[in-house]
């Protein structure tokens, strides 16, 4: 037992003489260690009067040893001071100083001690603590003649007490900055945790829950830091949700009037009624009070005795930031879960919600389960005569027709352009076909769109789909049915038959891509991606349009579907590289030469002729492989273990990889995380939005700190108008692109912009 109890404590003493890591723990240990030495080298001096003194002598020597170091180690161990200790470790120093042949000698511990002393507490009580060692200083000059074996009156003691109060203020400036770089380091190391955490977190929960334990740190290295966190509890109040720093009395509710009034500008602003704060903190001070961003009808507010001191605010702020950020990417997850399966113009299901629901259907499939195809029949005059306005306005009062047409327990699912699916369940073939003649009869009927009447028909296919029948097969089955009815006349239903499959398909609208790939109608546009100070042309992104002889110009929206389900988006993403790099070869702005970024779709990632193509092409046109950049979304690469291993293999070669529209997809910081991005484009809609709007302002300053933490260049997209590249600028993005400076145009105009612009060179970070 006596060995166990003698290990540990020989344990605890060998921490307490450790020598810690960080700066403050390392210079209070050192002033420890010289204020203890100090004190033991003054003891020799005192020996010779201890025995003269009497019986008293050795007991004031151990009292003056035992006062003194004990509130020192004390202090160290715990990192705090109290008046009593302080009071205690004065009369040590008194004892001393009566021991001593004068009380001058007692300074060389005094000096050592309030080194020691001043890197701990706050300013009021080191004042306090001072005062008391020039008391007892004093009063052992003025005994010192009355003591046997002592000096006379040493008034020299008078002349050391300036010096005395001069040290205590140097040695307190030394421990402020000292704190303050503690304070900072541990700030910076508590946001980093918190950035390292938030990324790939996406319950908004768990964010505010981390941000809130961040927010706890803080006010734990931030003597005095208080904060609350309430929302908005209807006219009049506010609920408190959170308190951290301590607290006199927590309070459950607060009244609005401690909100500022007037428009809220993201910034710090004084709470102006902080009386019900002053009573729940325990002391009088000013409030601040901030608007957290992304979270509307939130509020922080924060207090200290003496202030809230900047750096906290600075560091609060960056925390909410990045708080924000989280949650923005948190609510665009969960959008993100519902547009994947929504098609947008009609609200309905779209092909991935019906397909889903035809393989679940196929795996439990029962009598009575049917596929109807429909199409609309001359919807293409509508688009033609009316325009695309009053096409989309058509397709929406079909889909509302359909759904009204069906029973609760059927899906309905518009699969793109005029071509919608349904799916019914526990229905009879008779029934089956009723449903479908009924759509038939609905979509017949005259529909007034901008004060013109317009009457289009549907073509319905019908396919039973039946155990051990897989979902393609019905679809297959129902969408040769379709096209039966259009041949026989249109607007009308047919019932899948196996005789359908000796027909002939008509010629699908893949043919005229490819032809359109083939005979040069897809081309190349460009737009410049533009420094944000300076405004050199540092890249250009490649944007694939296609020159349809009836419709126009087309934009990848129009058929970049298409070509996906085709297969034909890889010979179509293969023609816009090779073009691109033989465009680029001879760009450059300022005497630097331009980049260019190309759109790589998941399907061309995953390809094994795509790093082959790269390598042939930049060889080809003797390229830097910095001067291509390949540009992905953030789901390009979720559930391709091919596209992942190509992204390595191109960042390997030395080509450059963007994450382009990032913010609006729910795995944005993973793919930071994952791959190895150079640059980071951020979606136009946080642009627009930062101009008026503080949560958007706060995601594009805390996706800035981010990426240039992790060394990326960013790029935003969609600025229009000098208001946007202000905001931008202010922000800390390295460049922009969007109709401010060019919209995307073709080569010969973009060489044209070039060879105009008088931009000296300086080099886009990266």
């Amino acid at each position: 037992m006596a060995s166990t109890v003698l290990r540990t404590s020989l344990r605890r003493v060998r921490r307490h003489l450790a020598r810690p890591t960080e700066l403050v723990g390392r210079t209070r240990w050192l002033f420890h260690l010289l204020a203890v030495l100090s004190l033991l080298l003054t003891v020799p001096a005192a020996i010779p009067v201890v025995g003269r003194v009497g019986p008293a002598g050795p007991v004031l020597l151990a009292w003056a040893l035992v006062a003194q170091i004990g509130p020192w180690t004390r202090r160290y161990a715990t990192g705090r001071v109290t008046p009593a200790l302080d009071a205690l470790e004065v009369t040590g120093l008194a004892a001393l100083a009566a021991v001593c042949p004068g009380p001058s000698v007692a300074l060389a511990t005094a000096f050592p001690a309030l080194w020691s002393r001043a890197v701990y507490g706050s300013g009021r009580q080191l004042a306090g603590y001072v005062t008391g060692v020039c008391a007892a200083l004093v009063t052992a000059m003025l005994a010192g003649p009355a003591l046997p074996e002592h000096a006379p009156l040493e008034t020299s003691v008078l002349g050391a007490l300036p010096i005395v109060v001069i040290t205590t203020v140097g040695a307190r400036h030394l421990a402020r900055v000292l704190f303050t770089a503690e304070r900072t380091r541990e700030r910076d190391a508590a946001l980093a945790t918190l950035g390292a955490g938030l990324i790939g977190v996406t319950d908004a929960v768990e964010i505010r829950q981390r941000a809130w334990a961040a927010t706890r740190e803080i006010c734990r290295m931030t003597p005095g830091l208080r904060a609350l966190v309430v929302v908005d509890a209807g006219p009049g109040s506010l609920q408190v949700t959170g308190c951290a720093g301590g607290f006199a009395e927590e309070p459950a509710d607060l009244p609005r009037t401690v909100l500022p009034v007037g428009p809220d500008d993201g910034l710090p602003r004084v709470v102006p009624d902080p009386a019900s704060l002053t009573e729940a903190a325990g002391f009088g001070a000013d409030w601040l009070c901030l608007a957290m961003p992304a979270s509307p009808g939130r509020w922080m507010l924060l207090g200290a005795p003496e202030g809230v001191p900047a750096d906290a605010v600075t560091a609060i702020r960056s925390m909410n930031n990045q708080a924000a950020l989280a949650l923005r990417v948190s609510a665009a997850h969960r959008d993100l879960a519902d547009l994947a399966l929504t098609d947008p113009l009609t609200g309905l299901a779209n092909r991935t919600a019906f397909t889903s629901a035809l393989d679940d259907a196929a795996r439990t499939a029962g009598p009575g389960t049917w596929v109807l195809f429909l199409d609309l029949d001359d919807f293409k005059r509508v688009n033609d005569e009316l325009g695309h306005a009053a096409g989309d306005q058509l397709l929406r009062r079909v889909a509302a027709r359909v759904v009204g047409a069906l029973r609760a327990q059927d899906l309905c699912a518009r699969l793109g352009g005029d071509e919608f699916g349904v799916l019914l369940r526990d229905a009879d073939e008779d029934e089956a076909a009723a449903i479908g003649h009924r759509l038939v009869e609905l979509l017949s009927a005259p529909v007034r769109l901008d004060g013109q009447v317009v009457r289009v028909g549907a073509s319905v296919g019908l396919a039973a789909l039946t155990a051990g029948t897989s979902g393609s097969d019905a679809v297959r089955a129902a969408d040769l049915a379709m096209y039966a009815a259009k041949g026989a006349g249109k607007n009308q239903v047919q019932a899948f038959t196996p005789d359908l499959l000796d027909t002939p398909a008509p010629a699908p609208p893949a043919a005229e891509l490819r032809a359109a790939l083939d005979d040069g109608d897809v081309v190349v546009h460009y737009q410049p991606v533009v420094a944000a100070h300076g405004g050199r042309c540092t890249a250009v992104e490649a944007l694939v349009r296609w020159s349809h002889p009836v419709r126009g110009l087309l934009s990848p929206g129009a058929f970049l579907d298409l070509a996906e389900r085709t297969g034909l988006v890889v010979p179509l993403g293969e023609q816009v590289l090779r073009q691109a790099c033989a465009d680029v070869a001879a760009w450059s702005d300022g005497g630097l030469p331009v980049a260019v970024h190309v759109n790589a779709s998941p399907s061309q990632l995953a390809s094994p002729r795509f790093v082959p193509l790269v390598r042939a092409c930049l060889a080809e046109h003797d390229l830097a492989p910095e001067r291509l950049v390949v540009e992905i979304t953030e789901s390009t690469v979720l559930d391709s273990a091919a596209a992942r291993s190509t992204l390595t293999t191109l960042d390997a070669l030395g080509v450059g990889l963007a994450v382009d529209d990032f913010g609006t997809g729910w795995s944005a910081l993973t793919t930071l995380r994952t791959y190895p991005v150079d640059v980071v484009k951020i979606d136009r809609s946080f642009v627009v939005g930062a101009v008026s709007e503080a949560a958007d302002l706060a995601v594009l300053e805390a996706v800035t700190q981010m990426a240039r933490r992790l060394g990326l260049t960013t790029v935003a997209e969609g600025v229009e108008d000098p208001a946007q590249l202000r905001v931008v600028q202010q922000a800390g993005v390295d460049a922009v692109q969007g109709y401010l400076h060019l919209p995307a145009v073709p080569a010969d105009e973009l060489t044209a912009w070039l060879a105009r612009r008088r931009v000296p060179a300086v080099p886009l970070p990266r």
